[in-house]
């Protein structure tokens, strides 16, 4: 059922794309901290807004990590990411869309951005994507100078990357790095019919693993790329090794170096490898007996429960009249 004073929004985008900045400025009114189950090397945090004074209807907003993530492979992160959705799908508490960042100050559509573009319409699906709003950050950086170029980026983006989105629902906005920019993205979501994604049709109603998933299909076309790519770096740097140890005098220094180097792409292969492997497992039905014990046994909202299972850190925000 849709719950019309209840709500999720999700803040996706990659790394550096300002997903904690667009959090801290709905977190400037905090008022109280839930429990805080965070490692210290994750980055999870929700902030509930409380958009009456009688705190009878809310949003959630949920940042989610990137997927260019230097510490963690993308199949963990899609995997952490999964698991938020089938949680949240799970939990009956209504999807109401997507907040999607992307920074206007980049020069060019890079291929991080690409991939995670287009893992992000897998995960949404089409009949979802009126429930998405694309939007540029970083405005408030900007030189005058570089503001111009910086429309024509965002009409670039608009025409040769974004389109195919925008034909099929979804919005076009820009964050200038304000509470006052921030909110009314909030509050154009919050009005939304709720959605079911793609990926949460499959991975709950369907109990599909991720590598049976749109998304998950993606992702591995992807990693494939990557692995030919990272083996074609191998095979040049074992050939300057061989070259190294059959010249006089022998480089110590270099021939170190090298080694690294070596070791460094071979653990980056063994981790595309066993990243594949995590994506066999079906998180559907094992994220349905979770959500089922925590809700029994911590008799918290469904919100909260999403946070104990997920350990999810949540700031309360209660709005002012002004706002």
């Amino acid at each position: 059922m849709d719950d019309p004073s209840d709500g999720i929004i999700l803040v996706m985008g990659v790394t550096g794309a300002g997903k904690s900045y667009f959090l801290n400025q709905l977190k400037s009114q905090s008022v109280s901290e839930g429990h805080s189950l965070c490692s210290e090397t994750r980055e999870c945090q929700a902030i509930q807004i409380f958009l009456d004074e009688e705190e009878k209807r809310s949003i959630t907003v949920v940042d989610t990590p990137g997927f260019d993530d230097t510490k963690r492979s993308q199949a963990d992160i899609l995997a952490e990411i999964t698991d938020y959705l089938a949680a949240q799908h799970i939990s009956g508490l209504p999807l109401r869309g997507i907040l999607y960042l992307h920074k206007i100050s980049d020069n060019r559509m890079t291929k991080t951005s690409r991939n995670y573009l287009q893992l992000l319409t897998d995960i949404v699906g089409d009949d979802a994507l009126k429930n998405v709003i694309l939007v540029t950050t970083m405005w408030n950086t900007l030189r005058p100078e570089g503001r111009q170029r910086a429309v024509q980026r965002e009409q670039e983006l608009l025409n040769n990357f974004w389109s195919s989105m925008i034909d099929k629902g979804s919005y076009v906005a820009q964050f200038n790095g304000t509470p006052e920019s921030a909110y009314p993205l909030i509050f154009q979501l919050a009005d939304q019919k709720s959605v079911v994604l793609e990926i949460q049709k499959e991975i709950v109603d369907e109990d599909r693993s991720i590598i049976e998933t749109a998304t998950g299909r993606t992702l591995v076309q992807q990693l494939e790329k990557d692995h030919e790519a990272y083996q074609m770096d191998l095979c040049n740097l074992q050939d300057k090794l061989e070259r190294e140890l059959n010249s006089q005098p022998l480089d110590k220094g270099k021939i170190k170096q090298l080694k690294d180097e070596i070791s460094e792409v071979e653990k980056l292969l063994q981790a595309m490898s066993s990243s594949v492997d995590h994506m066999r497992i079906r998180p559907g039905s094992p994220m349905r007996q979770r959500m089922k014990q925590a809700m029994k046994e911590s008799g918290k909202t469904a919100a909260m429960v999403l946070g104990l299972v997920l350990n999810v850190t949540y700031f309360a925000v209660q709005l002012g009249l002004g706002m």
